[in-house]
């Protein structure tokens, strides 16, 4: 009885561990520097996972949640951070509500986006758009060095002649 009880206290954990993973946030690229994202959820509190590990410092952050609801159906959003960081409500009345979000930079992490609200049967809408630093690879690095010997070998032999 006891080892029917662990594999079930087992199950218990895992599913519950899956079922309370964050939802990851996929970005699509836009141009080489910017990037963009949809995202939906229905449920009381929605965790979303913002992975910005691969980029460099990212500029220019902006977004925005909305959704639409009547007294008895839709979503009606009661809060929304960015790691920690609270959401400001442009639009939080009894049919619409509409939350942005503006930074000049978020560091290079997962970053953790949380919605709450009151599920009517309904979800709500968000959007992100992102600007990143772009970040020369080595490559440029060496060829740079490579031009600024050449200007200085030119410009020393012409100071010879």
């Amino acid at each position: 009885m006891n080892f029917k009880s662990t594999i079930l206290a087992a199950a218990l954990l895992i599913s519950s561990a899956v079922a309370s993973a964050n939802t990851p946030i996929n970005l699509t690229p836009v141009t080489t520097t910017s990037y963009s994202a949809d995202f939906t959820g229905s449920a009381a509190v929605n965790t979303f996972d913002l992975d910005l590990t691969n980029f460099a410092t990212a500029t220019d952050f902006f977004a925005q949640i909305s959704a639409n609801f009547t007294g008895v159906s839709g979503y009606n959003v009661t809060g929304v951070t960015l790691d920690g960081a609270a959401f400001t409500p442009v639009v939080n009345n009894s049919r619409a509500d509409y939350w942005t979000f503006d930074l000049t930079s978020l560091t290079s992490t997962v970053h953790h986006l949380v919605v709450t609200g009151t599920p009517m049967g309904g979800a709500f809408v968000g959007s992100l758009d992102l600007n990143v630093t772009a970040v020369p690879e080595p490559e440029t690095y060496g060829m740079m060095l490579v031009g600024l010997g050449l200007v200085g070998a030119i410009a020393r032999r012409r100071n010879k002649a």
